[in-house]
């Protein structure tokens, strides 16, 4: 047997392997129709590459065209082809106003001092903003997945994460402990981890991400916020494949309301670590008590990038995460934004815009929204459609194609998506083809 031979047969191995590989993956996902594709072209390459091995010529001259293509193939899926495009963000000073989120605005209740306060400034906001309110409320009888029993636990895990604002800061200790940037941020991303987050970064706090004005919690509504700590700890908390498959029934919102809960418990006693350190911090959680607008500073922090759908997305965990963060005072290394082809991936895709249930995700280009190049989401049929079902949905994160389990196959594909334009093209179809274009629900 030549040496042609051999490498004729190693390759067709290390072909069958990875579809082999694939099928197991996808029965531990229970993705019947990703297993049946990939048993398929097990035996469909196998017949055709090993079967054919008789009618060869001798000289090994197919063999060698057969290798060259499988070689072609695998060598411009992991080649750097084509720059992984960063997220455009120019400079601004403009920040966003916390009373306009359209979590605020759904609480102003018509007869309230602050229904007739807000809409006598933001009047075009009054109508859409009337037939969300008409709807049940979330997780409240008349959702289409509610359950009395299921539902009411998932509101008492909010209102737990609700009561612990008051634990969000606190006093400092007047002797500040003396610390070096490199050591202290070794120390917080350690012990980030050691409370329970999947991954952490640290981020310069930009300005513009921070509210301008109290739109819901404790602190008196409308207050102007002054939070002028410089830096963000930044986290993620992977949230179960399991749960998130099950979106948009009820299992989406329990785990979101547990994820949020341990991101609550988290930041807090970050916070109050540092704070016994001698320098301010303030957890920022679920529930009423952010003063930062927690995505675009995790991706400043490094855990991911922004997707179509507007949720961040981590190279480990897709967007299957929830997050948290800390600010302070405390003396810190900033790290720096990632890229791993997320840009150019989300703009092949289209999967999350064209399944999401009330249009809400955009099918077009970016648009510029306070100085960042981004997607931008309509919250309020967002919101509208959420209140319909009784939970916050969670199909776009459910079928976003880099929110698969981070089994062997899924690192190797998004290894070459992070490196090449054609890794991501032939990826957007693949996962069509191995997934299908809709998502079964």
């Amino acid at each position: 047997m030549t040496v042609v031979h051999i490498l004729f047969f190693v390759t067709g191995l290390a072909v069958c392997i990875f579809f082999a590989a694939f099928g197991v993956s996808s029965i531990r996902e229970k993705k019947p129709r990703a297993a049946l594709v990939s048993a398929a072209m097990l035996i469909a390459f196998g017949l055709v590459w090993f079967g054919g091995y008789a009618l060869l010529t001798p000289a090994g001259f197919t063999q060698l065209i057969s290798m060259a293509i499988i070689a072609l193939v695998a060598i411009l899926f992991f080649m750097p082809l084509g720059k992984a495009e960063a997220i455009r963000v120019g400079k601004t000073s403009e920040r966003f106003d916390e009373r306009d989120a359209i979590f605020s605005r759904e609480e102003y209740h018509p007869g309230t001092e602050k229904h007739e306060r807000y809409y006598a400034v933001r009047p075009e906001f009054k109508e859409i903003d009337d037939k969300i309110r008409e709807l049940p409320e979330l997780l409240e009888p008349g959702g289409r997945y509610y359950d009395p029993i299921r539902s009411r636990h998932c509101s008492e895990v909010f209102d737990m994460i609700t009561e612990l604002g008051s634990q969000v800061d606190g006093e400092v200790n007047p002797i500040a402990a003396d610390v070096n940037a490199v050591d202290a941020t070794r120390s917080m991303k350690d012990l980030t981890l050691q409370l329970g987050a999947d991954e952490v970064g640290i981020a310069l706090l930009n300005r513009a991400y921070i509210y301008t004005h109290v739109g819901r919690g404790p602190e008196p509504w409308g207050s102007p916020i002054d939070n002028s700590h410089k830096f963000a700890i930044a986290f993620d908390i992977e949230m179960s494949y399991t749960m998130v498959e099950q979106a948009p029934r009820l299992a989406i919102t329990e785990e979101t309301a547990q994820k949020y809960l341990r991101a609550a418990e988290i930041s807090i006693s970050l916070a109050e670590y540092i704070r016994k350190m001698g320098y301010p911090a303030r957890a920022h959680i679920a529930g009423s008590n952010y003063q930062i607008i927690l995505p675009p500073v995790a991706y400043e922090a490094g855990l991911g990038e922004l997707g179509r759908h507007g949720y961040l997305i981590s190279q480990r965990f897709g967007a299957r995460i929830r997050l948290g963060a800390v600010t302070t005072d405390l003396p810190l290394i900033a790290d720096k934004p990632i890229t791993f082809g997320v840009q150019d991936f989300c703009e092949k895709c289209l999967k999350c815009a064209t399944q999401c249930p009330s249009a809400s995700i955009p099918k077009a280009g970016k648009t510029v929204v306070r100085g960042v190049e981004k997607w931008q989401l309509d919250a309020e049929s967002c919101l509208h459609y959420w209140r319909k079902i009784g939970t916050d949905c969670g199909l776009c994160m459910k079928v976003c194609p880099f929110s698969h389990p981070g089994s062997f196959v899924h690192r190797l594909i998004r290894e070459g998506i992070r490196r090449s334009s054609f890794a991501r093209t032939v990826s957007v179809y693949g996962d069509d083809l191995f997934y299908g274009k809709r998502a079964q629900f």
